[in-house]
């Protein structure tokens, strides 16, 4: 939890020993633990609450993704109603101007635009 080493304990018993002193470390152990225990149980509660009202607010948006996931997959794999038009070579060759390249002098052909821009 506190990713506390062998070292590191030590250290924080002989600094509890001094403080508290041999007659009251047991007492203050005991302290510690029932808050340690009590802070844990109270965390567990949250966690325990905060899931319950996460789920009551999930399942059906779970529910509706699954539903949209189903007919996703339903009109995947139906085949297409129309095949769309294909059109012929010619005309979409036609449609697209091809970039001109400026001459050395830095003019280009006429009726043409520089870059295809």
């Amino acid at each position: 939890m506190f990713d506390l080493g062998i070292q590191e304990i030590v250290v924080v018993f002989i600094i509890a020993l001094l403080v508290y002193g041999p007659k009251d470390l047991p007492v203050f152990g005991r302290k510690v633990g029932k808050y340690i225990a009590m802070f844990k149980r109270m965390v567990s509660d949250v966690k325990r609450q905060v899931d319950t009202e996460l789920y009551d607010y999930s399942d059906p948006i779970k529910a509706e993704i699954e539903k949209i996931n189903r007919e996703a997959m339903q009109a995947a794999l139906k085949p297409p109603l129309t095949q769309p038009p294909e059109q012929p070579a010619a005309e979409s060759a036609a449609t697209e101007i091809p970039p001109v390249t400026p001459r050395h002098d830095g003019s280009v052909p006429d009726g043409t635009v520089p870059n295809g821009k």
